[in-house]
C-alpha cells in the first residue's frame, strides 16, 4: 500500500529513508520501521541538483520533525564501490559524504535493478499483466528486466534465508542483430558509438537511436526528437509510419535480447518486466512480436515456450525493493 499524505508522519516515530537513483530521476520516500507503506513519495530531476546530497537535503526539507534512523538507497551503477558514478547520470556518489548528510546513520546501498527484482516478490495478481503464460518453476532463477534511461537486468533466486538478487550489467552486453535491417542499424550505431550495447536501442534514448537510424536508412527527415514524441506518434490513431516501425523494431529486439538472457541464466522461474517506459505503450507492446522473438531460439524453442512472462503495473518498484531489503536485513 502506498500512502501519499505527509501529515500522517508522526513526530515521535523514527523513519527509514528510501532512495531510487536512476539516470533521469531520483525518487525518495520514507517508511516506518518494519512497514512497507511508502510515505511522502517525491520524484526529483537529477539534472537540477549538482549532487545526491543536495537532492537528499531538498527532499528532507519538505518533511518536518522526523528522525531518520537508517536508509537504503538503490542506484544504477557500481554501488559496491565507495565512490561510483551512476549509469547515465552525471553525479559522482561518495558514500561517506551521503552518510554525513544523514548524520552518519547506517546507509545500505543496492543496485537499482536489485531493488526492482526484490520488488517483484511483493507483487500480487492485481499488480501484473501476463504477457505469456507458461510453467513457472519457483525454485529456478527469475529474471527482472526493464528498459528506462538504460536497460536494467537482474536475476533473483530463492534461498533458505529468502530471496537473493543476482546482479548483472546485462544492459551493456553486445547488441546482436538478427535481420539485414538490424545489421544495417548496428553499422550506423557503431559509427556513432563504437561499441553498441543492447541499451543503445533498448531504452528511452534507444528508441530515439532506432528512429534516427530508420530515418537515415529511408532518407526521411527526422521529425521527432524524444522517446515520448516517437511513441505518441507511433500509437496515434493515424500513426507516423517510421515511428510505428521504430516501436515494432524495439519490441522485436527486446524479445530477442530477453530470450537470450533467459537462455543464458536459465530463467525458468519467470520473466518480470518492470518498465515505466513500456507501460506508456502497453497495448501496442502486448500486440507486438515480443513473445514471438523471445521464443525464436531455434532448437531451444520448446524451452522458451515454458517460461512465463509478466509485466509489473506497480509504480515505485525501486522504492518498494529498497523497503524489502531493509525489512529483511
Amino acid at each position: 500500500m502506498v500512502v501519499g499524505i505527509t501529515d500522517i508522519v508522526s513526530k515521535k516515530e523514527f523513519y527509514n529513508l528510501l532512495g531510487d537513483i536512476g539516470g533521469t530521476n531520483a525518487r525518495f520516500a520514507i517508511v516506518s520501521k518494519g512497514s512497507s507503506e511508502l510515505i511522502n513519495i517525491k520524484t526529483l530531476q537529477c539534472e537540477k541538483f549538482e549532487t545526491i546530497q543536495q537532492a537528499i537535503r531538498f527532499y528532507l526539507s519538505s518533511i518536518e520533525d522526523i528522525q531518520i534512523s537508517s536508509a537504503c538507497i538503490a542506484s544504477a551503477g557500481t554501488v559496491h564501490l565507495d565512490t561510483f558514478k551512476p549509469s547515465n547520470n552525471d553525479w559522482v556518489i561518495n558514500k561517506s559524504e551521503v552518510s554525513s548528510v544523514l548524520n552518519n546513520i547506517q546507509v545500505s546501498w543496492i543496485n537499482d535493478f536489485n531493488a526492482q527484482a526484490l520488488a517483484t516478490t511483493e507483487l500480487t495478481d492485481n499488480d501484473i499483466v501476463t504477457i505469456k503464460a507458461g510453467i513457472e518453476q519457483p525454485d529456478r532463477l527469475r529474471l527482472a528486466i526493464g528498459p528506462g534511461t538504460g536497460l536494467g537486468v537482474c536475476g533473483l533466486v530463492r534461498s533458505s534465508s529468502g530471496w537473493v538478487p543476482v546482479p548483472t550489467q546485462g544492459g551493456h552486453s553486445d547488441l546482436a542483430p538478427n535481420t539485414s535491417l538490424e545489421i544495417e542499424i548496428l553499422t550506423l550505431l557503431q559509427k556513432k558509438f563504437g561499441h553498441v550495447a543492447v541499451e543503445r536501442v533498448l531504452s528511452g534514448p534507444g528508441i530515439v537511436n532506432l528512429y534516427e537510424a530508420l530515418c537515415q536508412i529511408n532518407g526521411k527527415e527526422i521529425l521527432f526528437h524524444s522517446p515520448s514524441e516517437i511513441t505518441t506518434a507511433a500509437i496515434n490513431p493515424s500513426p507516423d509510419h517510421l515511428s510505428k516501425e521504430t516501436l515494432h523494431l524495439f519490441c522485436q529486439i527486446f524479445g530477442s535480447v530477453t530470450g537470450s538472457i533467459a537462455l543464458t541464466t536459465g530463467s525458468l522461474g519467470g520473466i518480470y518486466i518492470t518498465s515505466d517506459l513500456i507501460r506508456n505503450f502497453l497495448d501496442f507492446f502486448i500486440g507486438s512480436e515480443f513473445v514471438q522473438n523471445f521464443e525464436n531460439k531455434g532448437r531451444m524453442k520448446f524451452y522458451m515456450t515454458d517460461i512465463p512472462i509478466y509485466l509489473s503495473k506497480k509504480e515505485n518498484m525501486g522504492l518498494l525493493g529498497a523497503t524489502h531489503y531493509l525489512n529483511h536485513l
